[in-house]
């Protein structure tokens, strides 16, 4: 098991524990848990869902500031 801790942790390898031949466990490093947690709760969050998507259109759109340009506004 430490080795596949170890592995898990230094790689991002992922390992699926199986029970009868079906997926039971999946052994995912700590920052990849995190990553899907933070993905789980985006998913459910609708009000954060909407500001994506208006952002995701306003892209669409061309209606982005470029960095410089809002570097150079703030100065």
């Amino acid at each position: 098991m430490r080795e596949l801790v170890g592995e898990c942790e230094l790689t991002g390898g992922r390992t699926l524990f199986l029970r009868n031949g079906r997926p039971v466990v999946a052994l995912v490093s700590h920052d990849e848990w995190l990553a899907l947690k933070e993905t789980i709760d985006i998913a459910n969050d609708e009000a954060l869902r909407a500001q994506l998507a208006q952002g995701d259109e306003e892209a669409r759109r061309g209606q982005v500031m470029e960095a410089e340009d809002l570097m150079e506004s703030s100065s």
